[in-house]
């Protein structure tokens, strides 16, 4: 499944693929493509409450804050379908102010519950 929307003046792409029952989720654009973070989430039993909760592995390159939006992508997909979700995360604007980078962070959140409502339907 692709997804791509406009932030302003940059383009912002959502790629999933399912591996079996876990999915992975590239979300990337903006002046210059890269991998800037890379986070595991995965259901965990917790063993106070016997509830489900969502546990996280990250790991975020250096200088780069795209770990905020995989660790909020990877933990909102795992909660709400309950499958494993590795995010790699990868968005770069040149000289961005505050507000493009908001919206950009913004127009992600909205294409991860975009995702997530296209993926609950297809199953």
């Amino acid at each position: 499944m692709r997804i791509e929307k406009k932030a302003g003046r940059h383009s912002i792409i959502l790629d999933a693929s399912a591996i079996g029952r876990d999915l992975l989720v590239v979300i990337y654009g903006g002046d210059e493509h890269h991998i800037g973070a890379v986070t595991v989430a995965y259901p965990t039993k917790s063993p106070n409450r016997g509830d489900t909760t969502v546990s996280l592995s990250s790991i975020g390159m250096p200088g780069h804050k795209d770990y905020i939006l995989a660790n909020s992508a990877a933990e909102r997909i795992c909660h709400a379908l309950g499958v494993v979700t590795t995010v790699v995360a990868g968005i770069h604007m040149d000289n961005a102010s505050r507000d493009e980078i908001e919206g950009a962070v913004k127009t992600a959140g909205l294409m991860v519950d975009e995702m997530i409502s296209l993926h609950k339907r297809s199953t």
